[in-house]
């Protein structure tokens, strides 16, 4: 017997990818689609659902205001919150309402399976989204996007081991434009410490360095 489930989230393009994934995965059968949070309650006050997946950022009700009104429901569904907000605060202001799980809308569909598998099994799931120790992952282009290009040219001249002295003279900067430029570097990708920073040099690959 496949599970009931009923989707609200008001992106039809997320809506619709993940009512294919359910239907392919063989375990669901979605019995509703629903792209205006208001409709929720009283659709699955009727089709009595054994899973209601529900987006958090909705507007009109949001998913935390819509979870509050479906556990006033008689017929107990499962709930589970898919969302791209996945951190502690979060997770805990939807636990208030007894919610079954909270995955990330980054989740691969396999694992989103597995996860509802577990849930629907009796489980509680919740993916607390992990914060990067550092930016020490952030890739050449999104330097590019985040960075000027002379802050670029900077963190080049660095990586080589280079002394703010160093880089002034190699660029025909002086060293208060340096270090002004290395200022705004560590304030864009939130650096804590120096450690912090030559730990990023370590790890990054610049293109053309």
């Amino acid at each position: 017997m496949k599970t009931k489930v009923v989707l609200v989230d008001d992106h039809s393009l997320f809506n619709d990818g993940l009512s294919l994934i359910l239907k392919e995965s063989g375990y669901y059968e979605i019995i509703a689609q629903i792209y205006d949070s208001r409709n929720a309650y009283s659709q699955c006050n009727v089709l009595l659902p054994e899973l209601i997946l529900v987006d958090y950022n909705m507007p009109f009700l949001d998913g935390l205001a819509l979870v509050k009104q479906l556990r006033t429901l008689v017929h107990q569904s499962k709930i589970v919150v898919i969302s791209m907000y996945a951190d502690k605060r979060e997770i805990e202001a939807f636990k208030e309402y007894e919610i079954d799980g909270y995955l990330s809308k980054t989740t691969p569909s396999i694992e989103i399976i597995e996860a509802l598998q577990k849930i629907m099994s009796g489980e509680n799931v919740f993916q607390i989204k992990q914060e990067p120790k550092s930016n020490f992952d952030k890739d050449f282009f999104s330097l590019k996007k985040l960075l000027t290009k002379r802050e670029v040219e900077i963190l080049k001249s660095l990586k080589k081991g280079y002394t703010s002295e160093q880089v002034a003279q190699e660029l025909c900067l002086s060293y208060y434009t340096v270090e002004t430029h290395r200022k705004n570097i560590n304030q864009k990708l939130k650096f804590n410490s120096k450690k912090d920073f030559y730990e990023f040099l370590d790890t990054i690959e610049l293109e053309g360095k």
